[in-house]
């Protein structure tokens, strides 16, 4: 599965494939793979193009026209569960 885009501080086992509005992840190490929403494709895409927490909030809130507080908890959210699941490092966090 070819990388989509660049690689992301500490995921360099990761690479991952866009396939229609969901984001298909694969851990390279593990052989694992997740399955990320539309919502999740998005903070993704917006993560590997170097965007930052707060960025990535507030393009949600904007593409899904949604509360800046929601936006930004479940920015945390999904970037704290890829965290867990070392699919991201913890600077990808800031």
């Amino acid at each position: 599965m070819p990388q989509s885009r660049k690689q992301l501080p500490g995921a360099e086992a990761i690479t991952w494939r866009k396939t229609g509005d969901e984001a298909v992840i694969l851990n390279l190490e593990t052989s694992e793979y997740y399955s990320a929403n539309e919502t999740g494709t998005f903070i993704w895409e917006q993560l590997n193009s170097g965007g930052k927490t707060g960025r990535i909030a507030a393009a949600l809130a904007e593409e899904y026209g949604i509360p800046k507080e929601q936006a930004e908890r479940d920015t945390h959210a999904f970037l704290a569960e890829l965290a867990k699941l070392k699919i991201i490092g913890p600077e990808a966090l800031k």
